[in-house]
């Protein structure tokens, strides 16, 4: 090939030909570009593989592109999103996570109408839960997450009421601007992709450090309530704080043993063992609701703070007046709504990763700008009318992944032989969601007797919630080798791989980050215990990364 393209050069320079701009002929030009290409084609020989790809062009960066990409990926599935809930499965899903959801309702609003003095309740937080899920299964990229109540938006909204109370001013003007606010700088951080940075950051490290502060907050709550009745002060005598007492602990018990039937060996409870399990905890709120009217009817209880009717608990108008504070109070709320974004954007990521990574592969694809841009917008809706911030709750959100897990037939060829083996996959769709948030409004039609249920009847459910977000939690494990003997403590594969004195100093940091956590948000400055839980990113990878071994990182938290 090159001594034709010689002779080739050799015709070309005896025929006479206009020339170009750079001296050289058409003819000329052709011949050099042949040579070129005979040139790579050699080295490409030489090298044994094609030429490497030219670099792709560097990216550009525009302000919403990533919420615009995922809603472009999301749209092509979001009628079969639908078609897809039209499944037995599903619907034994919806029943059973309408009272998984219905729980914490129970639970926190009560404690949010404790916090708030009432100027949030029950209803409040059964609305809220509703509306907000049903508008995010319709616009979210993952539609499986689960909007409810959580520990950390009751906490810091019980926060915000006690600076509004220290400011002397109203709460819920002042609360509708800080969502406001909140749905502004969330709809920012969605718009900046910032989302799709801290997932790559987020380790166990951090996330069992947050869950175990969460429940913390669920039992102090829980033990405060009760504690409360036995003081000189309380306006109940003794017989209703002992009877609190055994009604929480009465809770506890029978939620912890129905949801242990799962695993249960007796024959005769096997057929209903799951159905038991899945209903446990409405099974005993329901029982001991039960127990104080009908054993012990003589006793008074602290009933939920409740309206007779289906109105906001304090009888105020739905729509809160967001102009009824000053102009500072207005600009002011932006503060505040700093650390909600903050932690609303923490809660939302390290939920919907942990629902997207879920052990089953999702098939759909996630999009967590796109989820969080719709956490912003209906954040924004909800507090025009006073209603609690719902947030992505995790126990809620991983239990509606696991009851949409189902069995398919495939065909796998090999050996020229085929066969059906079945596969496990989850049913990707909204209409779950969106059926369950509906009907969670739907037991509003009941309220005669939902408001029938004791306070301290959520006491025991706060308790139950608290060790259940914990169990297996690898933090715990570890600090109880510094409780019980070693040869009582069931044997994890850390235990194996990493030294005694590493698992301990470990550990010994973790329960540093969690004592600032808690001091933070038990001081006069505690609405800004978000910032302290976005440090724990960086005490992870930087400090943590310096101490520790990289080995025995890798067991420890792998990132």
């Amino acid at each position: 090939m090159i001594q034709q393209r010689s002779k080739q050069f050799a015709q070309v320079r005896s025929v006479k030909c206009s020339t170009t701009v750079d001296g050289r002929s058409p003819l000329e030009q052709n011949w050099q570009q042949s040579e070129t290409s005979i040139r790579e084609e050699k080295w490409s020989q030489s090298q044994g593989s094609e030429l490497p790809p030219p670099s792709p062009p560097p990216p550009q960066f525009a302000a919403g592109a990533a919420i615009l990409k995922e809603l472009h990926q999301r749209l092509p599935s979001y009628a079969t999103d639908f078609a897809d809930g039209l499944h037995p499965k599903a619907a034994a899903a919806i029943v059973y996570m309408t009272f998984a959801c219905l729980a914490p309702c129970f639970a926190f609003g009560g404690m949010i109408a404790r916090l708030t003095e009432c100027q949030m309740g029950l209803v409040e937080t059964i609305i809220s839960c509703s509306v907000s899920g049903s508008l995010y299964s319709l616009l979210a990229a993952q539609p499986l997450t689960l909007l409810g109540p959580t520990g950390f938006m009751v906490v810091i909204t019980g926060l915000l009421y006690k600076v509004t109370t220290q400011a002397m001013v109203p709460f819920l003007p002042v609360y509708g601007w800080v969502g406001i606010w909140t749905c502004f700088f969330l709809s920012c951080l969605a718009a900046v992709e910032v989302s799709n940075v801290l997932v790559n950051y987020l380790t166990r490290f951090v996330d069992e450090t947050f869950t175990a502060f969460i429940s913390i907050g669920f039992m102090s709550e829980a033990f405060k309530g009760i504690g409360n009745l036995f003081k000189p002060t309380s306006p109940f005598p003794i017989e209703t704080a002992l009877l609190s007492f055994l009604l929480a602990g009465g809770t506890f018990t029978l939620a912890k043993l129905l949801t242990q039937l799962r695993a249960t060996r007796v024959l005769l409870l096997q057929p209903v063992a799951g159905l038991l399990a899945d209903f446990g905890a409405p099974l005993a709120i329901l029982t001991m609701s039960m127990v104080g009217p009908i054993l012990f009817p003589m006793i008074p209880l602290p009933a939920m703070p409740a309206p007779s009717t289906i109105s906001t608990t304090v009888s105020r108008p739905w729509l809160v007046p967001l102009f009824s504070v000053p102009g500072w109070a207005i600009a002011a709320s932006a503060i505040p709504a700093a650390f909600v974004s903050l932690l609303i954007f923490l809660d939302q990521n390290m939920t919907t990763r942990l629902v997207n990574n879920s052990k089953i592969p999702l098939r759909k694809g996630a999009g967590y700008n796109l989820d969080l841009a719709a956490v912003g917008v209906i954040v924004g809706l909800t507090s025009l009318f006073g209603l609690p911030w719902m947030v992505a709750s995790a126990v809620p959100s991983l239990n509606h992944v696991r009851s949409l897990v189902t069995l398919s037939k495939s065909t796998h060829i090999s050996s020229g032989d085929s066969e059906n083996k079945p596969e496990m996959y989850v049913l990707e769709n909204r209409l779950t969601g969106l059926l369950i948030s509906v009907c969670v409004g739907i037991s509003l039609c009941f309220w005669s007797a939902i408001r029938l249920v004791p306070l301290p009847v959520t006491s025991g459910l706060f308790v139950f919630m608290a060790l259940g977000i914990i169990n297996g939690n690898q933090f715990v494990e570890r600090v109880k080798l510094w409780l019980y003997d070693q040869k009582l403590v069931s044997k994890h594969e850390f235990m194996k791989d990493v030294p005694q004195h590493v698992l301990h100093a470990f550990t010994a940091l973790q329960l540093a980050c969690l004592w600032g956590l808690w001091s933070l948000k038990q001081s006069a400055w505690g609405i800004t215990f978000p910032i302290l839980i976005l440090a724990l990113v960086p005490i992870r990878h930087l400090l943590a990364a310096r101490i520790f071994p990289p080995q025995y990182l890798a067991v420890l938290d792998p990132h």
